[in-house]
């Protein structure tokens, strides 16, 4: 509520207008970004050299991750099969494994980041939809 003015002009409470659906959709898109982001910092559970440990997948670990798929493939066309290739996950434990642990793991990890914006993806388009349709409690209801 909020103070304003009966039909007399006299002091009252009034409801707040709602915002408008614009303002209202760039708040849920923001909202879909920042849970998006959280996702990414969570990273991926992931066994290494048998180990339980966390795969990061923020945007600066996606281009490591992507170098080391890289190098996996390469060494696996050399035809390495030993464990030659150091992966430090997110309990900063270094490990040593095959590049074939390497290719399966950084392949796993990109596909969890595909999803994530899959689902970041998904989100915006419901919300963009809702907008166009003058959707209200279409665009309320987008939850990551």
């Amino acid at each position: 509520m909020q103070r304003g003015a009966d039909e007399n002009g006299r002091p009252t409470w009034v409801p707040i207008p709602p915002i408008d659906l614009d303002t209202l959709a760039a708040r849920k898109r923001s909202e879909i970004d920042t849970a998006r982001d959280q996702a990414f910092a969570t990273g991926l559970p992931y066994d290494i050299a048998g180990e339980p440990d966390v795969v990061q997948t923020r945007p600066q670990d996606q281009i490591n991750l992507l170098g080391l798929s890289s190098k996996a493939q390469r060494l696996i066309a050399d035809g390495v099969t030993d464990p030659v290739m150091p992966f430090r996950g997110q309990s900063n434990v270094t490990r040593m494994i095959t590049p074939e642990q390497m290719d399966a793991m950084t392949l796993d990890a990109l596909a969890h980041i595909e999803g994530i914006y899959q689902q970041s993806w998904d989100c915006k388009d419901t919300i963009k939809a809702a907008l166009e349709a003058e959707d209200r409690e279409g665009i309320e209801e987008v939850a990551w």
